[in-house]
């Protein structure tokens, strides 16, 4: 009777698991219909949007095949395939058969175009298929010319109606069109392939294309893009889903109707035979492309019942409820055996409970005695954690070495939050949270302090690098000392913040070296100062006792006394320079402000300078940007000029090929004076240091050309006396730009701006191509102060920048060239404007005036002619008639 009940229990057990298994197994077929539809549905989309994207591609492509042939009315064959080749279309979209360019062709032309064809390509060409018509469109250029492709040339593209409306419908609405399905002109094989073509017009240049008649006029060809479909799709997809266990169909039909005849492709997917259509998942996919409609059919197998997980659940649920129901069964009978064993074991256990009371008791005597002792051990823990824990900047820790590269901590105090950004518990768990904080340019020294420490046992001391937990670093001093407990080595130490002792070490050492520096340069600039006074000194002491010679010639004693003279002034120089820069060390010195015309003054300064600029054949040049009324400041003029003499001088001095620029303009209402240099140059790291006393960017250079090195700092102390700012631009060997910045405190008000900030404003614009800056400025003045002239005038200092202003600028109404320049001579550079320029008004300019040299001028491109020196009467006359405009006088 018992037993029965276990066999009936167990069945019981086994019949609901059989329901519940058979209601999951119903809905996991049923979400997983719906998940394998879902994916179908995906994966077609997914398809479509890659040939939806490809075929965007090769339309942008067309599109810029178009626009490259209207760029130009002149694209050779040539042109054509290094725009193809460079473009890289093959490479990119798979597939890609060619790219064609199919011209328009009359009736009237065709023996024409058909002789210059046969004659480039070198061999028979003719137009084919022929057939009388008014108009031709044959293939001229495609890429890549291949054997394959190279059928094509000469293919008439209108004798297919299919292509023929294609072309006319692309021409008409101006956009890339497709043509229905094609047989390639390329075919010719076995495994001939269904093709497309996408037209896009090519309109002449400059002819306007807004409306349908106008088109039809201004179309000149037509870009064609030739697509084996079959290659197209392998290039798109590849062999999408064939390896999959639910393999998908992919057919593609021309337009909105499935039919055999319009279908394009087919990826032959092998579908189960035995499949109905309704055994069949299909989804149609539309693709319109500028009023093109390709239709995507998509056709997926059913999933047979035993091949879905709904199959497996079911097997595995009816497979658990079997071996539950025996489970069960087996345990029902073990708590029926184990209850006999129960009362059996009872009587045993009351005689073993009696002897445990009795050893109870002895336990809680023990412990009493235990609890006692954790106590006093746990106050004792207390005590050392506060001691640990209030430690100023300090650390408290144990290490264990577990192996040659493992560490474990197994002790830390809770400062390890502070340091290192981690609890003590995350630390114990892993020492890498420590280590890997120390800087990775100080772990070779910490090991090998470490190994030192190990071999004799004693005291190991370092003090490194540790990245702390915000990224900043500070500097740790370790003090440990290594113990053995049965076998493995502990550290025992301590972890000091010495940030702020580095820190004062730090600066007590910069200190020193800047002390070192400063008493070494005071010792050099004493050493340079003897040097520099005892030279001049010498060629005056020398000289003068050669003087006294009654035997020297006049020629030799004037040679002597000049030498006495500069010596003097360079010694003078030296003087001045000391003195000055003792007066403004002194900061007494008072800024006088007057009216200061700053054009004069740079006038002034150029005229002193380009001597000397002669002499170094170094080329002066000069630019002022603003006219005399609004060049009148208020500033101290002899400071200025001792500013901008010192800042030509260095650059002189530094400059021994090559051309300075100086002048000035407005920058923010500030006048920003620049000197600019092709000398030597300074490092990035010495910008600053050469604006101090005594300080030299280059000691070596500085020797061989003299100074003592307080110019520039002489500079600097006047231009900050004059409310303005110095810096300098440059690099080594690359020459310098010096730039001071100064208050425009302009006097009179109501002038002007000048050109730079009115932008644009100019009735004129006029380019002085001349090199020499002194003959510049004497054209500038005759048309800005004399003429009067409200115009931009632009500077070329040589035949290759004239070239370039015409090029870039278009305002230019009159240029004035002289015919002897560097780079490119007048001659050379006028035949290059007329190129791109041929009714730009050119009158030459030069100090040769004979007939024959006015003749070959007008015979080289030039309108007009002018003798230097200039007659102002014959220069007003071709300014007037060359600018159409009446001068008052």
């Amino acid at each position: 009777m018992y037993k029965e009940n276990l066999y009936l229990k167990s069945i019981g057990i086994f019949l609901i698991g059989v329901v519940l298994t058979t209601i999951i197994v119903y809905y996991v077929k049923k979400e997983n219909d719906k998940q394998t539809i879902h994916e179908f549905e995906i994966s077609a989309n997914d398809v479509k949007d890659k040939i939806e994207n490809r075929l965007s591609s090769y339309i942008q492509f067309s599109r810029a095949s178009s626009a490259f042939f209207m760029s130009s009315d002149s694209i050779s064959r040539k042109d054509w395939k290094y725009f193809v080749e460079k473009s890289r279309i093959s490479e990119s979209l798979k597939g890609f058969q060619g790219i064609a360019y199919a011209v328009l062709v009359s009736k009237k032309e065709l023996a024409k175009h058909t002789k210059r064809f046969r004659e480039e390509l070198n061999n028979d060409y003719v137009v084919f298929p022929y057939e009388e018509n008014e108009i031709y469109t044959p293939i001229v250029y495609i890429e890549p010319l291949i054997d394959r492709n190279l059928k094509a040339v000469g293919f008439n593209v209108s004798s297919n109606p299919f292509m023929r409306k294609a072309l006319e419908d692309s021409r008409d609405i101006n956009k890339v069109i497709l043509t229905e399905k094609v047989t390639l002109v390329q075919e010719g094989t076995n495994t001939t392939q269904a093709g497309v073509v996408m037209y896009s017009p090519i309109y002449r240049k400059g002819l306007a294309i807004n409306t349908v008649k106008e088109r039809k006029i201004a179309i000149n060809g037509w870009a064609a893009i030739s697509l084996r479909i079959n290659d197209f799709m392998d290039g798109v997809v590849g062999d999408f889903n064939l390896k999959n266990q639910n393999k998908i169909n992919l057919q593609i039909y021309d337009g909105e109707i499935v039919s055999k005849s319009s279908q394009l492709f087919n990826s032959k997917t092998n579908l189960n035979k035995n499949n109905s259509l309704l055994d069949l998942n299909t989804l149609l996919l539309p693709i319109e492309m500028n009023g093109k409609v390709w239709t995507l059919q998509f056709n997926q197998s059913k999933v047979s019942f035993i091949d879905t997980v709904a199959f497996i659940v079911l097997v595995s649920g009816l497979v658990f409820s079997l071996l539950f129901s025996l489970l069960m069964f087996s345990l029902f009978n073990t708590i029926s055996i184990a209850k006999k064993m129960a009362k059996e074991l009872t009587i045993d256990v009351l005689d073993k409970n009696k002897e445990l009371i009795t050893t109870n008791e002895l336990l809680k005597e023990s412990y009493k005695e235990l609890n006692s002792a954790k106590e006093k051990a746990e106050e004792s823990e207390k005590r050392l954690k506060l001691i640990a824990n209030n430690l100023v900047n300090g650390m408290i820790y144990q290490v264990e070495c577990i192996d040659t590269d493992k560490r474990r901590f197994t002790y830390v105090n809770d400062a390890v939050f502070k340091f290192y950004g981690c609890t003590v518990e995350e630390a114990k768990e892993n020492a890498n949270l420590l280590y890997d904080k120390v800087h990775r340019d100080d772990i070779e020294f910490l090991i090998e302090k470490e190994k030192e420490s190990l071999q004799k046992m004693s005291v190991f001391k370092a003090e490194v690098r540790v990245i702390n937990p915000d990224g900043s670093f500070r500097w740790a001093s370790y003090v440990s000392q290594p113990r053995m407990i049965d076998g493995v080595v502990f550290w025992d130490g301590i972890e000091i913040d010495i940030t702020e002792r580095k820190k004062v070490e730090q600066e007590l050492r910069i200190a020193k070296e800047n002390a070192e520096e400063s008493n070494h340069l005071k010792t050099e600039f004493l050493n340079n100062m003897s040097h520099e006074i005892r030279t001049p000194m010498n060629g005056i002491l020398g000289f003068s006792n050669f003087l006294n010679d009654s035997g020297l010639t006049l020629e030799k004693r004037k040679n002597f006394i000049k030498i006495i003279q500069n010596s003097g002034e360079q010694l003078l120089q030296i003087i001045d320079d000391i003195i000055e820069i003792s007066r403004l060390g002194t900061k007494q010195i008072k800024v006088i402000e007057c009216e200061v015309n700053l054009n004069d003054l740079m006038l002034e300064l150029f005229s002193i300078f380009d001597i000397k600029a002669k002499e170094n054949k170094t080329p002066l040049y000069l630019k002022n940007e603003l006219s005399d009324r609004q060049s009148i400041i208020l500033t101290d003029k002899t400071k200025l000029f001792k500013v901008i003499s010192n800042l030509l001088e260095n650059a002189l001095k530094f400059t021994s090929k090559g051309s300075i620029n100086f002048g000035y303009r407005l920058n923010n209402g500030e006048l920003e004076i620049y000197i600019e240099d092709t000398g030597v140059g300074v490092e990035k790291e010495k910008h600053e240091l050469i604006f101090e006393r005594f300080a030299q960017a280059e000691k070596g250079l500085s020797k061989k050309v003299g100074g003592l090195g307080l110019g520039l700092s002489i500079v600097k102390e006047n231009v900050e006396l004059l409310g303005g700012k110095i810096r300098v631009e440059s690099r080594k060997g690359k020459g310098a730009k010096f730039l001071v910045t100064i208050p425009y405190k302009v006097v009179f008000k109501n002038a002007e701006l000048s050109t730079i900030e009115k932008g644009d404003q100019n009735n004129q614009t006029i380019l002085i191509a001349e090199d020499e800056e002194v003959n510049y400025l004497y054209l500038e003045t005759l048309i800005k102060d004399v003429l009067k002239l409200d115009c931009e005038i632009l500077h070329a200092k040589n035949g290759q920048e004239a070239v370039e202003y015409c090029k870039a600028n278009e305002n230019i109404e009159l240029v004035l060239m002289d015919l002897k320049m560097p780079v490119l001579s007048g001659y050379e550079a006028v035949e290059k404007i007329r190129k791109f320029l041929p009714n730009l008004p050119i009158i030459a300019q030069t100090a040769y005036s004979t007939i024959e040299d006015k003749e070959k001028a007008i015979l080289m491109g030039f309108n007009d002619f002018l003798s230097k020196p200039i007659n102002f009467d014959q220069f007003e006359m071709l300014i007037k008639e060359y600018l159409n405009l009446a001068i008052n006088e």
